[in-house]
């Protein structure tokens, strides 16, 4: 007897009905995801179909960019009325305006005092960056950092994203950068810090309806599959219904 092995598999198998996004942009017309209600509708219908059950939504707050703040936030959850996002956070960039934001109790937790994080796209983070996220830690926040597969500047140096655990960092995988969204040499460097045990958490990242369709139409390695499932299961901490 022969036995084949399975490849590739979708993210729907692993997803199973049992997902908890904590990384996406379905709030409509306030960063660069979701421009429409109806455009959020759709979005989560075609999650849906996909296997997640429920989102924090966590639109961008880049000040000079998109200059989010709780309020805002919160008024644009408002206006989409469904149950299948169960609360709004963000995507906080890591920087003194988020510091000022925790300092004066207007931030928005994904749950307790857990904070998504990012860094900037085309450079690593300076000092000043690092000592605001060693205030948050001092303030008693768990960071979040999002997505540290795409900070491409660091990727000759696996030792670098070791000394951001030893921070204390958790870090959360973009499920898009496995089935090879934004290039090869992403997708490898989150294939890496995967099977290094990086990460402690799965987000989708999406941001419209074409990624969505992509998640759907590609594949990844299974033999990443048990490690996908248990960063999904770590998700269920977030779980609010």
């Amino acid at each position: 007897m022969f036995w084949i092995s399975k490849k590739s598999t979708h993210l729907k198998g692993i997803w199973n009905n049992t997902f908890i996004d904590i990384h996406n942009h379905l709030l409509p017309n306030i960063d660069d995801g979701s421009k429409s209600i109806a455009q959020t509708q759709q979005m989560i219908e075609k999650m849906q179909e996909l296997g997640i059950v429920e989102a924090i939504a966590t639109p961008h707050t880049y000040p000079g960019l998109w200059d989010n703040d709780k309020e805002k936030i919160e008024n644009a959850y408002d206006t989409v009325g469904t149950t299948f996002i169960t609360k709004c956070s963000s995507e906080y960039f890591a920087d003194e305006y988020l510091l000022a934001l925790a300092e004066a109790g207007s931030v928005l937790p994904l749950k307790e005092d857990y904070l998504l994080i990012e860094f900037a796209m085309i450079g690593p983070p300076n000092d000043t960056i690092l000592d605001t996220l060693f205030q948050l830690k001092l303030k008693g926040y768990q960071l979040i950092l999002a997505h540290p597969e795409r900070y491409q500047y660091w990727s000759n140096d696996i030792a670098l994203f070791d000394q951001l655990k030893s921070f204390d960092l958790h870090f959360q995988l973009n499920a898009l950068s496995l089935l090879g969204y934004y290039g090869k040499p992403t997708q490898k460097l989150a294939e890496t810090l995967l099977v290094n045990g990086h990460y402690d958490f799965i987000g989708t990242d999406f941001h419209t309806l074409e990624q969505i369709e992509f998640a759907k139409n590609n594949t990844f390695n299974a033999r990443y599959s048990s490690k996908l499932e248990a960063l999904v299961e770590a998700n269920t901490f977030f779980e609010t219904k």
